[in-house]
């Protein structure tokens, strides 16, 4: 029987942290380790720990941020099959045993994952996430996996390290590009694992500017393809854009257009980040400035 290891980092997560520790212990399976690791929280989260006593292994105390709090856990793990899940996701029912059945069957495959939902604050379903089949180049543009319904082999830390705890936002998808340069990951199609809450705290919804910052900076660091990483240049000057304009509409003073931002915080991350712009990009960007007559 293969052992599976789930680390639950967490901070100041309370309002969800019952379900998301419920959706592990429901699985029914036999040989689940699950670790928590808290980063020292202050909002009753130590206390509903307590409750669980002797069906997880927690800790609470200050650290260095999500990365390490995951690290953390996994260097402690056991299991021969291993995943996080954050303190506001769940797993739906049957998917660790999905999970272990396939690795069980499919000796070579090192990572695998499946479909996933997006979900309201009350756990209620709000929308799929967008999954599709292996393919690395398509990873490059766009992060198709889910991170709570992602699982892999212990030994793959042996291969390719932990994940990088010097990122705040794209510690998973760094991880699955490193990864994934050098192995297949597997892709339980039409099973659904997993579900990911979107919240008003939820890092990724807040701070968008900076989360694209650093997927940008992710995407430098390991994609194989220019186009790809100019399409992560374009999501940031969007973002960034966006928030722009909000900020100027805000001070009831004259806004200027979407368009006008976005060519100028384009070329400015380019700069920034010494990402090469093709003629067609350039011609592009020098249309849309003409079009407003600029």
């Amino acid at each position: 029987m293969m052992r599976i290891s789930i680390v639950i980092p967490s901070y100041q997560q309370a309002e969800f942290l019952p379900a998301t520790l419920d959706s592990v212990l429901s699985q029914n399976i036999p040989d689940v380790e699950v670790m928590v690791r808290d980063g020292g929280s202050t909002d009753g989260s130590v206390d509903i720990l307590r409750k669980y006593e002797g069906q997880i292994d927690w800790l609470s105390r200050p650290d260095y941020g999500q990365a390490h709090a995951i690290n953390e856990g996994l260097r402690e793990a056991t299991g021969e099959i291993v995943a996080y899940l954050n303190s506001d996701d769940v797993y739906y029912p049957g998917a660790l045993a999905q999970v272990r059945s396939y690795f069980q069957e499919h000796p070579e495959c090192w990572f695998l994952y499946g479909d996933a939902d997006h979900l309201y604050a009350d756990g209620s379903v709000m929308e799929p996430y967008y999954c599709e089949p292996w393919n690395y180049e398509r990873l490059q543009d766009i992060c198709f996996l889910c991170q709570p319904a992602v699982f892999w082999r212990r030994k793959a830390l042996e291969r390719f390290g932990f994940f990088d705890d010097t990122l705040n936002y794209a510690l998973d998808y760094e991880y699955w590009l490193r990864a994934g340069r050098e192995t297949d990951f597997h892709y339980l199609q039409g099973i659904r694992l997993a579900g990911s809450r979107l919240h008003d705290q939820t890092k990724t919804l807040g701070q968008r500017v900076k989360v694209h910052r650093e997927l940008l900076q992710t995407v430098i660091r390991h994609s194989t393809r220019p186009s790809s990483v100019l399409r992560w240049l374009k999501h940031l000057a969007h973002y960034r854009a966006d928030e722009e304009l909000r900020a100027v509409a805000s001070t009831g003073q004259e806004a200027r257009t979407y368009a006008y931002y976005f060519v100028q915080f384009a070329l400015s991350y380019a700069r920034e980040f010494g990402v090469a712009l093709d003629d067609v990009t350039l011609s592009e960007f020098d249309k849309m400035l003409r079009d407003i007559g600029v």
